[in-house]
């Protein structure tokens, strides 16, 4: 009797079929060619601190997780766990040799005549590689932890969720009883500001968030610590309501461009920590 060999030959077809498709997940590309990756390596985030020192020189590359796409984008550096920001109206380009700041103005148009300006990733939490410039203004007070980026973003893909869940819980900030951004008013006068305190927080709030559009422009209000905040937020900021999943967790809260001289505090985006 012939040996029965079809127990083997599925194994191996099998094993086959899980290799191309390996295969076929590791050849996918983004917009920039950059292999993706659903496995993007991070430290452990148990020695992430808000504020640690990262990475700041000119050139130097920062591995980030985006937290809130577009012109305003706000991320994680991931080697440090420290935020890092957009400076007030500017958006990741294609700068000069030089890596200066491409500021867009109302009309859309670059000041510095830089066409083709690249979008920052559509999506949140995407992990990318930005490499810093040179800024040739002097640091903002109201914005300590912008950066300026040379070139376009590189996507590299998605953390595992497991690491995103575990990210997001370490950077949201600690102390919900106090001020918010240092203050208890819905803005600061810039000529308070030194540069010294964060001007971009992660909040947790006690219930889901409300949102609403008002006269001046879209809303939300929250609370946390005890008290209840009403502040504009940007338009993408207010989850989508057919969007399923687990809803709202996280806020991003910043000081926005200022005003009249002051500096209102606003929500820039929403995180769902459950994801």
């Amino acid at each position: 009797m012939a040996p029965d060999t079809g127990g083997r030959h599925a194994k191996g077809a099998g094993a086959d079929a899980r290799g191309r498709r390996k295969r076929s997940r590791s050849s996918r590309s983004g917009a920039t060619g950059a292999p993706l990756s659903r496995s993007v390596r991070a430290p452990a985030a148990r020695h992430f601190q808000a504020g640690k020192l990262r990475a700041d020189g000119p050139g130097s590359v920062l591995r980030c997780l985006v937290l809130v796409p577009g012109p305003e984008w706000v991320a994680i550096d991931l080697d440090s766990g420290a935020l890092v920001r957009a400076h007030a109206g500017s958006q990741p380009g294609q700068p000069d040799d030089a890596g200066t700041r491409s500021t867009v103005s109302g009309d859309g148009d670059m000041s510095h005549g830089v066409d083709n300006v690249p979008p920052w990733p559509e999506r949140s939490l995407q992990a990318v590689e930005l490499r810093l410039g040179v800024d040739p203004e002097p640091p903002d007070p109201a914005r300590p932890e912008a950066i300026v980026v040379s070139g376009r973003p590189v996507v590299l893909g998605e953390p595992r969720r497991r690491t995103t869940r575990r990210l997001l819980r370490q950077v949201v900030t600690k102390a919900s009883d106090r001020p918010l951004l240092g203050t208890l008013g819905p803005s600061i006068a810039y000529g308070d500001l030194d540069g010294t305190r964060p001007s971009v927080v992660i909040v947790a709030p006690q219930a889901r968030p409300r949102f609403g559009v008002g006269p001046t422009g879209p809303w939300c209000q929250f609370a946390l610590g005890g008290r209840r905040h009403t502040m504009p937020c940007t338009e993408h900021a207010a989850p989508d309501p057919s969007a399923t999943g687990h809803g709202t967790k996280l806020l991003v809260v910043a000081l926005g461009a200022p005003r009249r001289g002051q500096v209102p505090k606003m929500v820039l985006g929403t995180l769902p920590l459950g994801r």
